[in-house]
């Protein structure tokens, strides 16, 4: 077991005293900003990526919706043609004809309110659909934040460890375009 060196060890003590004093301090500071936004960026991914898939359910509930209206839809043209194709047949007795008549006017009035209500249904499911994709767009700019301000943590890691500054050019570098991505998350 090698004995302790209280020469040397005053002199490694020294040594880092003065790296803390000639900025020394910069790089746990500068691994310390950079973890923040890149727990900011993966909190804003998150939210992005359950507000789009939340985005993107709602656009198949309006999907299915508007298909089961335009199907409603053309089942009441469907009578209505039947009921027009039994008239023009002659076939129905004539104290039925004007019955049949109002049933008919029913039945397509019935069936333009569907329509209506599926073309609601179409629009709200591209609205949607647009939204998700936002959210979506939001959180592939997150993700790449997050990826460069990662990158970055390990160079300013690597720079401690080396005790040199050869890194930190890059990891700056990194975490400069980490922002940018970040604040182009924003703008979806």
């Amino acid at each position: 077991m090698p004995e302790f060196n209280a020469g040397h060890a005053l002199d490694e003590a020294m040594e880092r005293h003065e790296q803390i004093a000639q900025g020394g301090i910069l790089v746990p500071i500068a691994a310390a900003v950079i973890a923040v936004f890149a727990a900011l960026a993966t909190l804003f991914a998150n939210h992005n990526s359950i507000s789009g898939l939340a985005e993107k359910n709602e656009a198949i509930l309006y999907q299915i919706k508007s298909a089961d209206q335009y199907g409603y839809y053309e089942s009441s043209r469907i009578k209505s043609h039947v009921y027009q194709a039994l008239l023009g047949s002659g076939i129905v007795a004539a104290n039925a004809k004007t019955p049949m008549q109002s049933t008919i006017a029913r039945e397509q009035t019935k069936a333009d309110k569907i329509l209506k209500i599926a073309q609601e249904d179409d629009v709200s499911a591209t609205e949607h659909f647009k939204d998700s994709e936002g959210y979506m767009k939001a959180y592939e700019k997150f993700e790449v934040a997050t990826t460069l301000f990662e990158v970055s943590i390990v160079l300013v890691s690597i720079t401690a460890l080396m005790r040199t500054r050869a890194m930190l050019l890059v990891a700056a570098g990194a975490t400069s375009v980490g922002i940018v991505f970040f604040a182009l998350g924003f703008t979806h």
